[in-house]
C-alpha cells in the first residue's frame, strides 16, 4: 500500500511546486513590465515639450550678413547648435573681421534664446522685462516687439516673437564701447 501512496504524493508535490514556480515567474514578468512602463513614462515626461523648433543663431545671423557688416574677410568665430533646457533653447553665433590685432578686432555676435513652447515664450517675455537693468539702459523703438540697449555691457536686447536676441557689435576687446547706433543698425539688418 505504501508503494501506491508515494507516487501520488510525489506527483502532487511536483504539481504544487510547478504551480508555485509558475506563479512566481508570472509575478516576476509582471514586475519587470511595470518597471519598464515606469521608466518609459518617466523618460517621456522628463523630456521638454517642444512645440516650436529652436532657432539656430547662425540661421538668424548668416555669413553673408556678417560679410556686409564686417567685410569680405569676415569669418565665423563662434557657432552653437541650440541647447534645449526645459522651456527655452539657447544658441550663439559670432563673426570677426579677421584683424590679427585682437585689440582692434571687430566682433559681431548674437545669442538667440528661443521659446520652444508657450511656457518658454512667456518666460522670455517675463525675463526680458524683469531682467532689464534700471540704470544705463536706453529703450529702442520700432525694433521687434521690444528692445533696449544696455550701455554697461554694450548689448542690444530684442524681444522678437518667440525669441529673445542679444546683439553685440564693436571692438571685441572692449564691448562696453559698443555704440547704440551701430548695434541697432546690425540688429535691423538681421531682424528685417
Amino acid at each position: 500500500m505504501t508503494e501506491n501512496i508515494e507516487p501520488k504524493n510525489t506527483e502532487n508535490t511536483e504539481r504544487a511546486s510547478y504551480r508555485r514556480e509558475l506563479i512566481i515567474g508570472a509575478g516576476v514578468i509582471i514586475a519587470v513590465i511595470a518597471i519598464i512602463a515606469a521608466i518609459v513614462f518617466f523618460v517621456h515626461n522628463s523630456q521638454p515639450k517642444i512645440d516650436y523648433q529652436p532657432v539656430a543663431a547662425c540661421d538668424v545671423f548668416t555669413q553673408d550678413e556678417a560679410r556686409v557688416l564686417l567685410g569680405e574677410q569676415a569669418f565665423n568665430s563662434n557657432s552653437d547648435a541650440p541647447v534645449v533646457s526645459k522651456d527655452v533653447a539657447v544658441s550663439r553665433c559670432g563673426y570677426t573681421d579677421g584683424n590679427p590685432d585682437t585689440n582692434k578686432m571687430v566682433v559681431a555676435a548674437i545669442i538667440v534664446r528661443s521659446g520652444v513652447n508657450d511656457n518658454g515664450v512667456q518666460q522670455n517675455k517675463d525675463e526680458f522685462t524683469n531682467g532689464k537693468p534700471t540704470n544705463g539702459v536706453e529703450v529702442v523703438n520700432d525694433l521687434g516687439d521690444g528692445a533696449y540697449f544696455n550701455q554697461a555691457l554694450g548689448q542690444l536686447n530684442v524681444l522678437d516673437g518667440k525669441k529673445w536676441i542679444v546683439f553685440s557689435y564693436g571692438l571685441g576687446s572692449s564691448p562696453e564701447a559698443n555704440t547704440l547706433e551701430d548695434t541697432v543698425k546690425f540688429a535691423r539688418a538681421v531682424i528685417n
